[in-house]
């Protein structure tokens, strides 16, 4: 099916194709008893693109904090609680670098970025943290197994 926009701030009304215009491609969430059926929508107004994007990206943020908080709070947490954490904030990094970058403005892109490195610094001294803390148990352990012989 094509797709075309009339063009109404000029005077003569000039229609042009929808495949031509570079922009953001999303697909809606639709409810079932709604009488349109929209399959894809296209953005093309960068201040448009970047609320919703931004909108996007908070609500992944959102989940990958609350995973770290869990982890971070959590006196019993392992290494692989940790690693699972790590894996998010990657594949969040990756979205946004790969899928977003193009629309995104600089600084926005730079914010975002330094968001993730912060909870993956946060993570990576919580992994010392937790090896540490095994190495000490394990230490204890063997003093103890050492003095009842």
């Amino acid at each position: 099916m094509a797709s075309y926009l009339i063009n109404k701030r000029h005077h003569d009304e000039s229609i042009l194709s929808m495949n031509d215009v570079e922009g953001y491609v999303f697909k809606p969430k639709t409810k079932s008893d709604s009488y349109i059926k929209v399959k894809e929508v296209k953005i093309v107004d960068p201040k448009m693109i970047d609320k919703i994007l931004t909108m996007k990206f908070d609500k992944l943020f959102k989940q990958v904090v609350a995973m770290a908080l869990t982890v971070i709070n959590d006196d019993d947490a392992t290494d692989d609680d940790a690693e699972i954490v790590l894996d998010e904030v990657e594949l969040v990094r990756e979205i946004l670098l790969n899928r977003y970058q193009k629309f995104l403005n600089y600084e926005k892109e730079q914010l975002f970025l330094k968001k993730l490195r912060l909870i993956e610094n946060e993570m990576r001294v919580k992994q010392v943290k937790i090896k540490q803390k095994a190495l000490y148990l394990e230490q204890m352990e063997e003093k103890t197994i050492g003095r009842s012989r």
